[in-house]
């Protein structure tokens, strides 16, 4: 199992919420990999920058991703992918335009998820600007990631969770690095997908999904979560390195 990248930033989230479809909001919680499905991108191919493209689907942790669900509307704010709309029911997951969709790259290591932009997967200003979703196997009422790579303290991520049958949740805004968790208030377990995607203008890696699927995914060892570090330096200087090199 490998070392978790966590800085304990859940605290500084920027949560909003806007679109409510149902009656219990979710909230921004605690990271907590206790008894969840893990995604961590290390059972699907990964290389070192620009990264092995995934074009169509990818499935890791007994989830499935691309780069967004069929019905939302994909635009772009200068080379950062922007969702809006609602997803056509029942949640059906949609690729994105060739070397624009999903790619994964190694890192120290670890493979992470890297979602490209506009300006695609092998130009270093479009690795890491993309949006991405996962759609989860059942319902769940938990979702956690990690992020990291982050150029501009002020930028938001957003997420809208889903329902099966495609119906707005809720929308939510963090910051663009730390490990986040959110968690449907009630106890309901409706959250059938989430898509995400930056205003950073250096674009973000993800890694680390947790959800309560347990169909699949790896359940990560107390031992492995012993382990945890701050690994956000050395990434961010990492990628740094790949960009001047493709500048």
């Amino acid at each position: 199992m490998k070392p978790m990248r966590i800085a304990f930033l859940a605290a500084t989230a920027m949560a909003a919420s806007a679109g409510l479809a149902h009656a219990n909001p979710i909230n921004v919680v605690a990271y907590d990999p206790t008894g969840k499905s893990l995604i961590d991108f290390e059972d699907a191919a990964a290389t070192a920058f620009p990264g092995t493209v995934y074009n169509g689907t990818l499935t890791s942790g007994g989830a499935t991703l691309s780069e967004r669900f069929a019905g939302q509307v994909l635009t772009s704010a200068g080379d950062n992918d922007v969702l809006s709309g609602t997803p056509t029911g029942p949640l059906t997951l949609q690729a994105g335009a060739a070397n624009q969709s999903l790619d994964l790259g190694t890192d120290n290591g670890t493979h992470n998820l890297i979602p490209c932009g506009p300006r695609g997967c092998a130009d270093p200003n479009g690795y890491g600007e993309g949006a991405f979703a996962v759609r989860f196997g059942g319902g769940t009422g938990y979702f956690g990631f990690q992020e990291f790579f982050a150029d501009s303290p002020n930028a938001v991520t957003t997420l809208d969770f889903f329902d099966a049958a495609g119906g707005l949740i809720q929308r939510v805004t963090v910051g663009t690095s730390g490990s986040f968790g959110f968690s449907r208030e009630g106890g309901a377990t409706d959250i059938a997908g989430v898509s995400v995607f930056t205003g950073d203008l250096g674009g973000l890696g993800y890694d680390n999904l947790l959800y309560d699927g347990h169909n699949g995914g790896g359940v990560p060892e107390p031992s492995a979560w012993a382990l945890m570090i701050l690994g956000f330096g050395l990434a961010g200087s990492a990628v740094r390195r790949r960009r001047a090199a493709f500048a």
